[in-house]
């Protein structure tokens, strides 16, 4: 199909994106040509036959950040409009899916470690953490031409996040001892004397990963102890557990950079901590991605998993894909896949309170309701693989793993998210 958008204007750059992602989404292809005569498409405000265009919003891009602002921006719903008050549903898809509302946060916005609050963002407002919107506001644009393309099966990502491995006599320990579990102590005390200790246990999570044929991720912290912002690193010396790191690359597994919260760029945790890899996801999701994205595009890295609320599983940029980030200074996308995520172990236990025996079912129905065109993130920390303080989390984690299986769904590297992606541009 052809299409023609006027050249030289503050729209024509983030509209050829919206274009990029629409031909990802439904495997379809636009011609973009110069003549508008020969167009069945056009973006051009000068002409009458032109898509609905907000040159405000637009404009806003390069000049006036602060009307990004979703409670400046949008009035009972996440629509961006012209002057007219018609939706122009490319700046809508292209704000949401590129987390506008992030831009410039002010600071009732962030939590106490930086991160963008989920009771700060429209999701909140509007109650649509869950809605899949840009994938509807997809589907709307491809009604009203007439364009059908093909969409593709979800997917699953799934990883761990490897935070502590030597947690669990002190944690797991406690809880036995409120319940009196003498042997549960004992068995505890004997996995530290034989430096086993319960949560070095990724043996045991590609065993459970391999019954159900599932490859994974594990994020490593290369940096261990506080800094200076007080957050907690590694428990562990990456050095002292290379045998872990060693057998998940043997076991065809991925490793991955944990971000840590000290003050190194990315380049000097994957030198200091050894690690050959292209992925990372940052510690505590302590994150905010136009900040951030530039970071990550200025170093070696390819692939990002970092996009969620820690506080509300569910979609942060209202798009179920892995997708590139536009550079909106640059007027480009950034150089990697940014892979949302959708669903964790803490958010569910610590932040959202979900009854244990909830989870596996929460995310099973997500994804029926979702069952083309979403790269479910699946995040389960190595410590919530226990048989103690977290058992039953692992019955859990089984649940959707053996929904996985049972449903024959295709769990994903970090390389196929990347390849499967990556815009032409």
């Amino acid at each position: 199909m052809n299409v023609y958008v006027r050249k030289n204007t503050s729209y024509y750059y983030p509209i050829i994106y919206v274009i990029k992602i629409i031909e990802k989404n439904r495997n379809i292809k636009f011609t973009l040509i110069d003549s508008v005569e020969n167009a069945k498409i056009i973006w051009d405000d000068k002409n009458d036959n032109s898509e609905v265009i907000s040159l405000d919003f637009y404009n806003s891009l390069s000049n006036n950040l602060s009307a990004l602002n979703h409670e400046k921006l949008f009035s009972s719903s996440p629509k961006i409009t012209s002057q007219n008050n018609n939706e122009d549903l490319i700046a809508t898809i292209f704000y949401l899916i590129n987390c506008l509302q992030e831009i410039q946060p002010n600071d009732e916005d962030l939590d106490e470690l930086g991160r963008y609050k989920y009771s700060a963002s429209y999701q909140s407002r509007f109650n649509i953490i869950n809605e899949n919107l840009v994938e509807k506001l997809i589907d709307e644009f491809c009604a009203k031409h007439s364009i059908r393309g093909r969409k593709n099966d979800s997917v699953f990502f799934v990883s761990h996040d490897i935070d502590n491995i030597y947690g669990s006599l002190l944690e797991d320990g406690f809880w036995a001892l409120k319940r009196m579990k003498i042997g549960a102590i004992l068995n505890l005390i004997i996995f530290e004397i034989t430096k086993n200790p319960h949560w070095r246990n990724i043996d045991r999570i590609i065993k459970i990963n391999n019954t159900h044929d599932i490859k994974s991720t594990f994020f490593w912290l290369v940096n261990h102890g506080i800094s200076k912002n007080g957050i907690n690193n590694a428990d562990y010396k990456l050095n002292e557990v290379q045998d872990l790191v060693d057998n998940i690359e043997k076991s065809n597994n991925v490793n991955g950079l944990h971000k840590s919260s000290y003050e190194m760029s990315i380049d000097e945790e994957l030198i200091k901590g050894n690690l050959n890899t292209k992925c990372n996801r940052y510690h505590y999701l302590k994150f905010l991605p136009h900040k951030d994205w530039k970071k990550i595009s200025n170093s070696s890295l390819n692939f990002d998993a970092s996009l969620g609320f820690s506080e509300q599983c569910g979609f942060r940029n209202s798009y179920g894909k892995s997708f590139q980030p536009f550079d909106i200074s640059e007027n480009k996308p950034y150089d990697f896949i940014e892979s949302p995520l959708h669903f964790m172990d803490r958010t569910f236990h610590k932040y959202m309170k979900t009854p244990t025996d909830q989870i596996g079912d929460t995310i099973i129905d997500m994804f029926e309701k979702n069952e083309k065109n979403c790269d479910f993130s699946l995040l389960w920390h190595n410590n919530y693989f226990t048989d103690y303080k977290y058992n039953s989390f692992i019955k859990e984690y089984k649940k959707i793993i053996t929904f996985i299986y049972e449903s024959k769904i295709q769990c994903v590297s970090p390389n196929e998210l990347v390849e499967k992606n990556y815009l032409k541009w």
